[in-house]
This record gives C-alpha cells, sequence and structure tokens, in this order.
C-alpha cells in the first residue's frame, strides 16, 4: 500500500474513463487532492483506500477486471487492516451495485449527485428561474463587479478568502465539508480544468473552480463567495457556465453534504438528472 500521487494518474485515469457511471469523486484530481487516500492492488484490481474514523474502507470502487472472487478478497483484506467487519465500499454507483449478488453485500444510499444542463443553465429562461434571475440583476445592479478567467496568481487571494469562510464555519460548529478544505489547499491545476474569479471595486469576492468528469460532462470541484454580497452566489455560478467548454453538455454539481439549505439551493437551478451514492459492506458485516 502507497500513499496515492501523481505518478499514477497514467494507471488510474485511463480506468476511470471506462466506468459507465462516473461520480463527481471520480475525477482523478479530486482524489489526487485528498492526501489520505492510498492505492494497492488485490487480484490484478487496482484499489483506493482511505482511513476515517479508524476504519479503513475503499474511497470508490475498484478498478480493472474484477469478480465476486476479486470482492470477497476485498472485503478479507480490509478485515485484515481494521481487525474487525466495518471495511466497506464507498462512492458506488448503480451500475456497480447490480453487479453484486444480493446474498453477500448489503447496500445503503446515501447521497447523490445533481446533474444540470449546460444551455438551459446558460439561459435560465422562463419562470422557473425568475428567482434566480432576480439575484443576478441584483447584484449586477449594485456592484461595480469584473469576472476573469481564474489563473495561479489568483490563489493567494483565493485561500484568504476560503480560509475566512471555514474559520467562520468552524467558529459556528464543525465545518461539513471539511475534505473541501483539504483539496482547496492542495488542489493543483491540471490541464483540463478551468474556473473564475469575481472581484467587486478590485477586491476578490468569489471564485469557482471546475474541471472536465468526461469530454462532455464538467465538474464544479469547488465555488467560495463573500456572503454579504446579495446575489453574488447565483452571478458567479451563471457565469461558470460561460466559461466551460464547448464540448460539455452535462455539469455535474456534486452532492449536497446533507445540508438542507444547500440541497434547496441546489434544487432551484432545476437539475435534470440525479446521480447516486452508494456503500457496500458485506451481509455480515454488523454480526
Amino acid at each position: 500500500m502507497e500513499k496515492l500521487t501523481l505518478l499514477e494518474k497514467e494507471i488510474i485515469q485511463p480506468m476511470l474513463q471506462l466506468l459507465p457511471e462516473k461520480l463527481w469523486v471520480y475525477y482523478f484530481p479530486v482524489l489526487l487532492s485528498n492526501n489520505s487516500v492510498y492505492i494497492d492492488r488485490i487480484d490484478g484490481a487496482t484499489v483506493l483506500l482511505i482511513k476515517e474514523n479508524d476504519t479503513w474502507d475503499l474511497l470508490i470502487p475498484p478498478l480493472g477486471n474484477c469478480s465476486n472472487g476479486t470482492f470477497e478478497n476485498i472485503f478479507n483484506y480490509l478485515k485484515e487492516l481494521n481487525r474487525n467487519c466495518k471495511g466497506a465500499i464507498l462512492n458506488c454507483t448503480s451500475s456497480f451495485i447490480e453487479k453484486l449478488d444480493p446474498e453477500q453485500y448489503t447496500v445503503k444510499l446515501d447521497c447523490w449527485d445533481y446533474i444540470y444542463d449546460k444551455k438551459e443553465q446558460l439561459s435560465l429562461g422562463g419562470k422557473k428561474f425568475s428567482e434566480i434571475r432576480n439575484h443576478i440583476n441584483y447584484f449586477q445592479k449594485h456592484n461595480n463587479y469584473t469576472v476573469s478567467p481564474y489563473s495561479p496568481e489568483d490563489y493567494d487571494e483565493c485561500d484568504h478568502l476560503f480560509n475566512g469562510w471555514r474559520d467562520k464555519k468552524q467558529s459556528n460548529g464543525t465545518v461539513i465539508d471539511e475534505h473541501i478544505a483539504q483539496m482547496f489547499q492542495n488542489l493543483c491545476l491540471f490541464h483540463d480544468m478551468f474556473g473564475i474569479v469575481v472581484r467587486v471595486d478590485g477586491k476578490l469576492v468569489g471564485f469557482s473552480i471546475g474541471g472536465l468528469l468526461q469530454p462532455n460532462e464538467a465538474i464544479c470541484i469547488i465555488r467560495k463567495t463573500n456572503f454579504s454580497y446579495r446575489g453574488l452566489s447565483e452571478f458567479i455560478d451563471h457565469c461558470f457556465y460561460r466559461h466551460i467548454p464547448e464540448s460539455v453538455n452535462l455539469v455535474n454539481d456534486g452532492d449536497d453534504l446533507n445540508s438542507e439549505s444547500l440541497r434547496l439551493y441546489k434544487m432551484k437551478w432545476k437539475p435534470v438528472g440525479f446521480r447516486n451514492y452508494y456503500t457496500v459492506q458485506q451481509s455480515n458485516a454488523n454480526t
């Protein structure tokens, strides 16, 4: 078992591209940015492991050629690492669990990615987007703003904005998406990544960074805004769509972190679909 590094990109990336369904977490820079991910191989399958709350799990389903025997060996390996039966395979898709024997494995639905149509988000036409248009119009009317592509020179200002957000969240309780903090601190721009920054009177007040999950589908990796500017969240999300590569039809905006306010925000953008995340354990794991 070794830590996942950039050196494994040429190994992992082709296998990720073969997956019939792709979740937000399957984007290689997202996997790499979590410095707690380890790589190993079992029966020819490539596995990515993570240890949280003193338990080793597979972060995503095994990559490569797998059989029911391979799955059994993977769970035996997790038992050895954990010295118990608590290990699981996280972030599984519907197509993955269809291959499993329901008598041997238990499946739990955890959350889902929100999928959006790029053209619809660009046009924001019709009554269903009137609230979003009003927020955008308010921000544009009351602020002297600029929008520009993200560049490495913007990092320090983005980092300052992000850490201010995180400190405020931590003072009010646990930060739900703490992994995002870790991810942004370690994020490096790959060739297929893109983003924008928004400034008001020259001061950076928001940023949004994304990448290509597959040729026709983008993801928004991370976005943060200064909450004191009314309408800024809607404005920066709309602007983000204007900087997505032309080949993209769909945008995967990740899950809602089990946050009711984030769920309501994502729903008002009218997703065209969802992709479920499942956790898989052996049926006897809790006995």
